[in-house]
């Protein structure tokens, strides 16, 4: 039975507190962190959220030991899975720290602000014990899986453009707004549109350069990017993110996909179902895995703790990848200029 400590009780760590729930037969939360009190003792009827369950509700935590420090949960002796879900700017101090002190380390996205960051956390977990993860539940949703699959095996044929997309309002749900400071979370760029970079990264792989285009309501703090991905003459892939959308609008996520005999189109707002447009004027609805990305990555985590292997679906590297990545766009959006990647 893995002991499970989180570290942030806001809108992920919440999630995650509830995906673990299920999993009961293969793990046991016994810790949970977070400055703020009512937080840390259950009341989450303040923390929101844009996907997954975004309304927090009162929890009674049992026998769930609260802490204020969360360098004392990490030395809690009933903690073998240390979960951290707090802002960006935390990821590498806490990672390091839980992994120094043998624990397994499960670290939400992106993994950290830049990739010198990135490297220390990466050499850390190189002499560790324990196994470590980047928490990049795209690559497990149920619909991007099925999509890399129907990338990899050619089902309707080759891939010849691909479109991306992720839009929100505003985020409002952070504890001080600490997600619109660019200097704590990076902005929309390594916040919100670091899921498509990744996303892409595990369905095609590096491209050969990048041009973006990106803009900024606040000084440093990119809210929306566009950016072309090269890779060869006869394919498209396009990735678009952006949060200044109106208060109204909420959240989407989705993706375009065109393949030589036909199409596959998925947006989560439209509450519709991964539709394939076939060549014959007919439409598809697969069947999909019924948990969502955030049960996914745990459960796939889980097992790798288990069977004591490192990740492969999600490996650090990879997530470093996805930051770097990222910041070439932002770097081809301030001069620009077109990148060149590889």
């Amino acid at each position: 039975m893995i002991g499970v400590g989180i570290i942030g009780a806001g809108f992920i760590g919440r999630n995650h507190f509830n995906q673990y729930e299920k999993l009961t037969d293969r793990c046991k939360l016994v810790a949970l962190c977070d400055k703020e009190e009512p937080r840390r003792l259950g009341d989450w009827s303040g923390v929101g959220g844009n996907v997954g369950d975004t309304q927090g509700t009162r929890r009674d935590l049992g026998d769930i030991r609260p802490y204020a420090d969360w360098k004392e949960l990490i030395a809690d002796p009933k903690v073998d899975l240390v979960d951290i879900c707090v802002p960006t700017y935390l990821h590498k101090e806490m990672a390091i720290a839980a992994l120094k002190a043998g624990k397994h380390v499960l670290s939400e996205k992106p993994m950290a602000l830049n990739l010198q960051e990135c490297d220390e956390m990466l050499a850390a977990a190189a002499s560790a014990k324990g196994r470590f993860m980047i928490a990049q539940c795209i690559r497990f949703w149920p619909e991007c899986v099925w999509l890399k699959q129907a990338i990899d095996d050619r089902r309707y044929g080759e891939l010849k453009a691909l479109h991306l997309r992720r839009q929100a309002s505003t985020p409002g749900y952070s504890l001080n707004n600490w997600i619109l400071d660019p200097a704590l979370s990076g902005g929309a760029i390594l916040d919100l549109h670091v899921h498509d970079v990744d996303f892409a990264l595990f369905l095609l792989g590096k491209p050969e350069a990048i041009c973006a285009q990106a803009c900024q309501r606040t000084a440093g703090a990119y809210d929306r990017v566009h950016a072309l991905w090269h890779y060869r003459p006869d394919l498209v892939v396009q990735l678009e993110g952006y949060w200044d959308m109106p208060p109204a609008f909420g959240f989407n996520m989705g993706f375009t996909a065109r393949f030589e005999k036909g199409a596959v189109v998925f947006d989560i707002c439209t509450g519709q179902p991964l539709t394939v447009y076939t060549p014959d004027g007919g439409k598809e609805t697969p069947e999909m895995q019924p948990n969502d990305g955030y049960y996914n990555e745990i459960d796939y985590f889980l097992g790798c703790i288990e069977r004591n292997e490192a990740p492969r679906t999600s490996t650090p590297a990879e997530s470093r990848d996805a930051v770097g990545i990222a910041l070439i766009e932002k770097q081809s959006a301030q001069t620009g200029q077109v990148i060149k990647v590889r």
